[in-house]
């Protein structure tokens, strides 16, 4: 008869270790995102800010309770800027809630995208958020992504068309 080695021994139960502990996480619930208005805050030389107000809507029949929050902002996918909050939100089960951020935007960037920007009647979207959530959730960190357009015709921000 064979010996099993002690080494393969210990591999091997560290392996079903880990394949249990994995078996035990419970999956993350599902939030919605969308931004539903900003509002323009202080500018300096070098920075912007926006306040955003988003809403998180849960898709779950638990509550959510976030600790915190962290947030990117992309316009026609260049990142220019970003948010983080420490701010305690709860997002009731199957309900939503409508916290307020302020991004942070790099003008340095938004200067070097100017003509870009310019020249586009839409501006795309993209918010990728990292909900962080309060200590004892069964659960990780839970992403959620908002994404759309700005018509800035719309918002009177196109500038005039050329003159002849």
């Amino acid at each position: 008869m064979k010996s099993f080695p002690l080494w393969r021994s210990l591999v091997w139960s560290g392996l079903l270790v880990c394949l249990a502990g994995f078996a035990t996480l419970a999956p993350g619930p599902t939030v919605g995102l969308s931004v539903v208005n900003l509002r323009p805050l202080q500018s300096t030389v070098l920075e912007t800010g926006l306040e955003l107000t988003l809403r998180l809507t849960n898709e779950s029949a638990q509550p959510l309770v976030l600790a915190g929050s962290t947030h990117k902002l992309y316009l026609n996918d260049s990142f220019v800027g970003r948010a983080v909050s420490n701010e305690r939100v709860t997002v009731p089960a199957f309900g939503t809630a409508t916290p307020a951020v302020t991004v942070y935007l790099e003008n340095l960037t938004l200067l070097r995208k100017a003509t870009e920007f310019a020249q586009a009647p839409k501006l795309a979207y993209r918010l990728e958020s990292r909900l962080h959530p309060a200590d004892g959730a069964a659960f990780g960190d839970v992403l959620a992504r908002a994404t759309g357009e700005l018509d800035l015709a719309g918002l009177g921000l196109t500038p005039p068309p050329a003159g002849r």
